[in-house]
């Protein structure tokens, strides 16, 4: 499925980079967005999970690769791509179109993550993107129970007392 992707890991790793980058940008703007506080905190860590990503991943290609990294690709392994507009975010419908975006772009990452690991021989590297790839998956489950809850089967939050992205 990422054939081009997977070629060899310079470019595997700038794929990456470039998606954790719009990851960043997609959560930054969409926190802003958020009128819940509850909200506009889980967005913010998410989007400090796609920076933290980012500097994984950078050091995994300074370690394992050296150099320059030179230009990344105009576009990562991200659907985010889509939803933006001379660097803002475009006006979806609705927080529930935002959520879904989210949720296919985690799926995406996740996905990448897991069939990169059988293109790389170093385990130390493997390793990292195992753990990206369980980080990914949990960011999708969050975003999964963010969509339930504004679907109003609140019942998953009832043990923590969070709420919806939006009131």
């Amino acid at each position: 499925m990422y054939e081009e992707q997977l070629k060899d890991m310079t470019t595997l790793l700038k794929y990456a980079i470039k998606g954790e980058e719009t990851g960043y940008q997609f959560y930054d703007l969409l926190s802003e967005k958020a009128a819940n506080p509850e909200a506009k905190k889980r967005l913010e860590h998410l989007r400090d999970d796609e920076k933290r990503h980012k500097a994984t991943l950078l050091y995994t290609f300074r370690k394992h690769i050296g150099g320059e990294i030179g230009e990344l690709p105009e576009y990562g392994l991200d659907a985010l791509a889509t939803v933006f507009e001379k660097g803002r975010l475009k006006d979806l419908k609705s927080e529930v179109e935002y959520i879904n975006l989210a949720i296919d772009a985690e799926l995406v990452a996740t996905r990448f993550y897991k069939e990169s690991m059988d293109a790389v021989d170093d385990k130390e590297f493997k390793d990292i993107l195992f753990q990206l790839a369980e980080e990914e998956n949990s960011h999708y489950e969050i975003l999964m129970a963010e969509r339930e809850a504004l679907a109003g089967n609140y019942f998953w939050f009832a043990t923590d007392g969070t709420a919806p992205m939006e009131d």
